[in-house]
């Protein structure tokens, strides 16, 4: 179902997989967040950034692939009146996390509603050539929002998160996640239940539809640009391959993405849905050693 399938991944928006690394003998396990490589490199002049500019980016794309999502919010707060589309983008993203992070219903709610404000100023605000960033958010937030108001609604954004997914490859193609984020759009559709495809049917004269193969494309279009970059791209190229009847690419896939290492909650959950795969298909617990 497109709702739960594409939920699930967009919480990981994000763009690669960092390191453990060690600070006074505490590892810190950074996790899989939009990082700072990629998304910058879709950096594009702007009249309204501040004299700053490159050591703002520089200083809060590293906290928050530190997931110090707090210091990060702190900095950017500060330029939620600007026009900076840049610094917009990137406040839209981490007041997105601090949603995420919220034990409270209602303080998630309106912190993901706030998130989706901001980013239509950055898109608002975008110079000429474009802002690979605002659009990526843009794309990612208006799911969100869909899922708050209800599977409706996520269906009915469903065209339009595609389109702005595809204008943030069109003005920068190097990032791993967005092709791995619109994957997970075309399996959601290829992979569509009945109920969930009648209410397409009820919304749209020509419901969003995909292939398997489709979303295999992006799939594998992720892990050429970043390869080993995420477990649960992996593990989708083997659904995909499983859906498609190849069961020894499915197979493969399963395996490799069950002994990817466990970092972020995202991987965890993967490697207990790889184990339950593999375990369906016959792989004994040796083979996984």
């Amino acid at each position: 179902m497109f709702g739960r399938v594409f939920g699930n991944v967009l919480r990981i928006t994000l763009a690669r997989r960092t390191q453990i690394i060690a600070a006074g003998g505490t590892s810190l396990g950074l996790s899989f967040f939009a990082a700072s490589t990629t998304e910058t490199n879709g950096i594009h002049q702007n009249n309204s950034k501040p004299r700053n500019f490159d050591l703002i980016v520089h200083d809060t794309d590293e906290l928050y692939d530190n997931y110090l999502i707090d210091n990060c919010y702190n900095i950017l707060r500060k330029f939620g009146s600007s026009d900076c589309s840049e610094l917009l983008w990137r406040l839209a993203r981490v007041v997105c996390e601090k949603s995420k992070l919220s034990k409270d219903p209602a303080e998630k709610k309106q912190l993901m509603l706030e998130a989706f404000e901001i980013v239509k100023k950055a898109l608002a605000n975008e110079p000429a050539e474009g802002c690979f960033g605002a659009h990526k958010w843009y794309g990612i937030l208006l799911d969100y929002v869909g899922e708050i108001e209800g599977n409706k609604s996520r269906i009915e954004k469903a065209y339009e998160v595609r389109e702005h997914l595809e204008r943030a490859l069109a003005i920068y193609d190097g990032d791993a996640t967005t092709w791995h984020i619109l994957g997970i759009w075309h399996f959601s559709f290829a992979d569509m239940g009945y109920a969930t495809r009648m209410v397409a049917k009820a919304i749209f004269a020509t419901p969003p539809s995909s292939t398997y193969e489709q979303a295999l494309h992006y799939f594998l279009k992720a892990e050429e640009i970043s390869p080993n970059f995420y477990s649960t791209n992996t593990y989708y190229i083997a659904e995909v391959y499983e859906r498609l009847g190849q069961k020894e690419k499915a197979v493969e896939n399963y395996i490799k993405s069950f002994k990817m290492a466990v970092i972020t909650s995202d991987d965890a959950k993967i490697h207990k849905q790889a184990h339950e795969k593999l375990r369906k298909h016959g792989v004994k617990p040796e083979q996984l050693v």
